[in-house]
């Protein structure tokens, strides 16, 4: 027996659903829709239920805000079909399901931004494409089946203000996934397809602006190894018709192990921060979920100069690169990038072209910066290769590299710079170095993200030269590296035998490292002297008010010492100035005087403040995160802190 429903709504439709079931055989499929249509809408649906069978095909069409959801269930399985639109909107839908299959297939098209999202589940695996636009105009075709396995197409035209495809498969043991996106004026056209079961299937290509971003051989890249993978791209583009507007886009393609955590874009920081005067705002920064893993990486970045463009020599191009490294260096208490010589020049060192299928994404264990001709539209671009080793959350880069476009005019010299118009090196190799380390471009972030119009921050668009990071910019960097994060661990001191036991774990058994430093009876002290971002042993003779300190946790003489105040001092350590390095002080409980040093020097103290009643036991830590160590202190009579 089958039922013929035809359903035709024309006015507003808040919260309408349509909802059906069948058996047949003692199993049941079902069908659910909802839909929150605009007045100027028009809906209309024709449903055949049969016995254990249903079959739909719907059109619709109008303006202003609308959504419509479908989902179809069958044993195991199930589909999932969102249009979400704000502006003029068509679309065309067929939709069937059984027992053993179901398929969606939709037309769709809009203007104004639009959002369409197929995804199919059976059991623990699923496979979806998504595609959206805002301020533009979108047209795609796009297909869903769920029998065996689950797989999902698309072929999508997406031109506008922004645009963002996605393509992904969840399999029994991998998960693969595509994202590519642009912001400012572009186009983007994509045909990507996904499957999932046992393992997953991702093919296709994405173009915008018609130059070819990803296709087969990318995501053969990244499948291609052993051990999960994940590549990355982003850069600058020229848009308007004469090239004075900047836009961006962006690209990720990972294959990671199902055991592994897949690396979603990481919550936006807070929008709540501060903004400074000078420096925009503190929370202006996003990050991609990817870092260096380790303390100091020390990444040795390379410059291939062939295609250097006229007009700038090849150290110049060196020292401006090397000196944007710096600057994210100096951001935080790590060598992030090399010391001594940042920047190697190799002619051998590779340049690949990035844009397939003129070339093929290949990691050779290189950080290479180059120069290459890419068209008109792309200022520079910067490609990083990760794997699925997760830190804290972190996926762990491996590999980052850099393009500058030879197309255009370039200047070394800052003062051209900013009376040429001609394009400052060091300003865009900051910026792309930017995403080296771990942090995505805030112009693609939401128009309502109020960080999207800081235009203080170097991860935001190129408008003119800026050699100095924002507030945001340093706040981002030090979230991801701040030696802070990475957590401090226990240690014991021997007074009897003058002997440091560190524990570079916080776990039982024996200690990882043990020094004998000093004569016996010292009080210990630890504390990073010398702003390498590691902390290191050090003693204090009250007897003589002398501090004792070793750079490198080693027996034998103290790499520095010195007198500092009265002899019978409590000793203190902090950051009191926020330079990253730890300095000393001493706290007389008789007076209740702290004494505090900012250079590790003997002589008087840099600042003193009496705080607290007498006999107290000094505490010192950074109780407001702001980089600075402050006092405090502890009454163990009464068990109270002040």
């Amino acid at each position: 027996m089958c039922f013929f429903l035809v359903c035709v709504l024309a006015a507003p439709a808040a919260g309408i659903s349509v909802s059906c079931s069948t058996s047949a055989g003692g199993e049941t499929v079902g069908s659910q829709e909802s839909f929150s249509l605009n007045g100027s809408t028009s809906l209309q649906e024709s449903l055949l239920l049969g016995s254990g069978s249903i079959s739909a095909h719907r059109q619709s069409e109008g303006k202003g805000n609308n959504s419509l959801k479908q989902s179809l269930t069958l044993p195991g399985r199930m589909l999932q079909n969102d249009i979400k639109s704000q502006g003029e909107f068509a679309s065309s839908t067929t939709s069937a399901v059984s027992g053993q299959w179901a398929s969606i297939h939709q037309n769709a098209a809009g203007t104004g931004s639009m959002n369409l999202e197929l995804r199919g589940r059976k059991g623990d695996t699923d496979a979806g494409q998504e595609a959206s636009v805002s301020s533009g105009s979108l047209r795609s075709s796009q297909s869903l089946s769920a029998a065996e396995g689950i797989s999902a197409s698309q072929s999508t035209e997406i031109g506008g203000q922004k645009g963002r495809v996605l393509s992904g498969a969840l399999g029994k043991e991998n998960v693969l996934l595509a994202e590519v996106g642009f912001s400012g004026e572009g186009s983007l056209s994509a045909r990507l397809t996904s499957g999932a079961d046992e393992k997953t299937l991702s093919q296709g290509h994405v173009a915008i602006d018609d130059t070819v971003l990803l296709d087969d051989g990318s995501f053969e890249a990244v499948s291609n190894e052993g051990e999960g993978r994940i590549m990355g791209m982003a850069g600058a583009r020229l848009i308007g018709e004469e090239g004075q507007g900047i836009g961006g886009f962006d690209l990720k393609v990972m294959n990671l192990a199902r055991k592994e955590k897949r690396p979603d874009r990481p919550e936006p920081a807070s929008t709540a921060g501060a903004a400074a005067s000078s420096g925009g705002s503190y929370s202006s920064y996003a990050l991609t979920g990817c870092r260096w893993n380790v303390r100091d990486p020390q990444v040795q970045l390379y410059l291939n100069p062939i295609g250097t463009p006229a007009g700038i020599s090849v150290e110049a191009s060196k020292m401006a690169i090397a000196s944007a490294a710096n600057t994210w260096d100096d951001a935080v208490r790590q060598n992030l990038f090399a010391d001594g010589e940042t920047v190697i020049v190799d002619y051998t060192k590779v340049v690949d072209n990035p844009f397939p299928p003129r070339g093929q994404e290949v990691m050779d264990g290189y950080s290479v910066c180059g120069w290459k001709s890419l068209g008109a539209n792309y200022l520079g671009l910067n490609r990083w290769w990760a794997d699925g080793q997760i830190v804290d959350e972190y996926n762990s880069i491996l590999e980052t590299d850099v393009w500058f476009n030879s197309d255009f005019l370039w200047t070394t010299d800052l003062a051209t710079a900013w009376s040429t118009g001609r394009i400052d090196l060091e300003s865009v190799a900051l910026h792309e170095l930017g995403h080296g380390i771990g942090l995505d471009d805030l112009y693609l972030l939401p128009d309502g993200d109020p960080r999207k119009n800081d235009l203080q921050q170097v991860m935001n668009l190129y408008c003119a030269p800026q050699r100095e990071l924002g507030n945001g910019d340093r706040a981002g960097v030090q979230k991801l590296y701040d030696n802070r994060r990475f957590s401090d661990t226990i240690g014991i001191y021997n007074p009897q035998t003058a002997m440091f036991y560190l524990n570079y774990f916080n776990q039982p058994g024996a200690a990882d490292y043990s020094v004998n430093f000093g004569p016996t009876g010292m009080v210990p002290i630890i504390g990073d002297w010398d702003g390498d971002g590691k902390d290191n042993i050090g003693i204090y003779n009250p007897h003589t008010a002398k501090f004792y300190f070793s750079y490198f946790n080693r027996p034998g003489a103290a790499d520095y010492s010195v007198n500092f105040g009265p002899t019978g001092m409590v000793p203190i350590i902090g950051d009191w100035d926020g330079d990253g390095k730890d300095n000393i002080g001493i706290y007389n409980p008789q007076t209740a005087m702290f004494y505090l040093s900012y250079s590790n020097q003997p002589g008087a103290a840099d600042y003193s403040v009496n705080f607290g009643p007498t006999g107290m036991v000094p505490i010192i830590g950074d109780w407001d995160g702001d980089g600075k160590d402050n006092i405090g202190i502890y009454n163990p009579p009464v068990l109270s802190n002040f």
